[in-house]
């Protein structure tokens, strides 16, 4: 075999990396006409599709109402349940309040207890801090020893 037959088998058959048979020039232009071919197509079956295309959608606009309207419903009923819950709360506030005023008034008035069981201790002349026992005594615990 001579060099040059080894050239012209190998350049015909193709080596591994190659796999192509087809010459690059050819290659190239048949992509460009692709190309040009795909850019020059023009939709012409759009006008057909356009009469039909309605009827489909109004059978969903009818269903898209529907929801809209269930939503709409489903909104009023959850304001009006706010507004429920925002008049309780106001109750239940105010219902608050009132317990901390009646708690500040029940402290006060303890207060004011202690304050005179010393004072009227203090006037017997018992110490107020001083608990004496009632163990058998005859006067009904005065709280006075007498002899």
């Amino acid at each position: 075999m001579e060099d040059g037959e080894a050239e012209l088998s190998d350049h015909h058959t193709g080596n591994s990396s190659n796999t192509c048979s087809t010459p690059p020039k050819l290659e190239t232009s048949l992509l460009e006409g692709t190309m040009k071919n795909r850019r020059t197509i023009t939709k012409t079956h759009t006008d057909d599709h356009a009469s039909v295309k309605p009827a489909k959608s109004s059978g969903n606009r009818v269903a898209v109402r529907k929801y809209r309207e269930k939503k709409k419903a489903q909104n009023a009923y959850l304001e009006e349940e706010v507004k429920k819950l925002r008049v309780a709360n106001r109750g239940l506030i105010r219902k608050l309040q009132i317990q901390a005023a009646l708690e500040a008034e029940a402290v006060r008035l303890r207060r004011l207890l202690l304050n005179l069981k010393a004072q009227i201790g203090y006037e017997l002349g018992v110490s107020p801090f001083y608990k004496q026992s009632c163990n058998g005594s005859s006067d009904g615990c005065s709280g006075r020893d007498e002899q």
